[in-house]
Parts: C-alpha cells; structure tokens; sequence
C-alpha cells in the first residue's frame, strides 16, 4: 500500500496558481514515445503519449494503459478505457507520467486529476518511487483506485466517467516550463457492449414474432 508523503494543493490554488504565469511556448503531439525513454514498470514499453517538448531539454508525457498489458492507441489526445475492477477496488486501467525538467534545476510539478465526483491537484514528483534509479526525471504508472488518488475525487472504477489529467512543470520561479494534457473516457468493455447489443436484439426479435403470430380463432 502507498503510503501519502505529501500535501494535497486544492484545486482553487492550483487554478489561482496557473493563471498568473504566462503560457510557456510548447510543441504538444499525440501518440508519441518519449524521448526520454519509459523505464517505469514491469513488462510495459514506450510510446502512445502526449508529449510536451519544452525549452532546455523538458519533456512532459502522459498517457493510459491496460494493466498487465499495455498502453491504449489514443485517439488524438483522448484515452478510451474499460470500467471494471480487480481487487482490492484497482481500476482496469492506469494513467502514466513522465516529468522531465531538462536543464532546469528546483522545477516543480502539478498534475490536476478532475473527474465525475471531483477534483485533485498535487505534485507527481513528490511521491518517493517515481523517480527511476539513475534519472534526473520522475515517471510512474499509477490507479486511480489507490486510496490517495481516487479517494478526493470519490472515483468509482465500475462506473463509467470521463477524467482529465493535466500535467504543468514550473521553474523555480513559477514560470510555466510546459504542459500537456490527456481525456480517458472509462466505458464498459466491447465484449460488455456485444452482450447488451445482443440482448436488445433478442427482445426486438420475440416481440416482432409475438406481433406477427395469428390471432387464435375463437368459436
């Protein structure tokens, strides 16, 4: 179990925050591997983020995946996902980051996590095990199903919802370094879809035959 180490920023602050720097001038593309390389979990590869490339070497990346099996194909910026849950109450999906400050020194970072029942807003690279041995940057794959994270925001990982994940990296000064931005859309899974489908068509089917049975002749 993750343990918070941290203060929470609540999210009038970070909004208060952000709108008295000036937007940093940024390069975003979609679908993309990190330059920096992804090193964070078992098993998992590059590629399929949103990517921020900054001045002086920063890079910003987010993306969704599948856990135990790998990152979604976004469509543009926007992640779909399936509802459902493993215990004890983990999401079928993770969000995944990666902060890289480049050559900048003292940076901070937020990432604001808004979804159906709330909002969330803290620093990623606060977290003690986000940063890989040996790097000068922070990743990590996380659940929203951790208590720490879906907690504020009353997350629910069998209901369907729409959540945003908003990542900024802020120089020492609070000038915006960059940011990038992602949508996971959380639906039933296709195989979920294809048994509803189904069961529609049956129903339209028994009635059509009920409709188009003979009326009984009386005496």
């Amino acid at each position: 179990m993750r343990i918070l180490s941290f203060g929470l920023i609540g999210l009038g602050a970070a909004l208060a925050l952000t709108s008295l720097v000036s937007p940093a001038a940024a390069v975003v593309t979609f679908d993309q591997s990190l330059a920096s390389g992804w090193y964070q979990g078992a098993g998992t590869s590059n590629g399929h983020f949103a990517v921020d490339t900054g001045a002086n070497g920063v890079e910003l990346g987010l993306r969704a995946s599948i856990r135990f099996v790998g990152p979604i194909t976004p469509t543009g910026n926007v992640y779909f996902a399936p509802t459902g849950s493993t215990p004890p109450g983990r999401a079928l999906w993770n969000f995944e980051f990666s902060v890289n400050p480049g050559s900048y020194e003292d940076t901070y970072s937020l990432l604001t996590i808004t979804g159906p029942g709330g909002s969330l807003a803290f620093d990623p690279t606060q977290i003690s095990d986000n940063k890989p041995t040996g790097g000068s940057f922070d990743q990590n794959s996380e659940n929203l199903g951790f208590a720490f994270l879906g907690g504020p925001i009353n997350f629910n990982p069998n209901v369907s919802g729409i959540y945003t994940f908003d990542l900024k990296l802020f120089s020492s000064e609070d000038a915006l370094l960059g940011g990038v931005s992602i949508q996971v859309n959380a639906i039933p899974e296709p195989s979920t879809w294809a048994m509803l489908i189904l069961g529609f068509a049956g129903i339209g089917f028994m009635a059509y035959r009920r409709k188009s049975r003979p009326a009984a002749i009386t005496a």
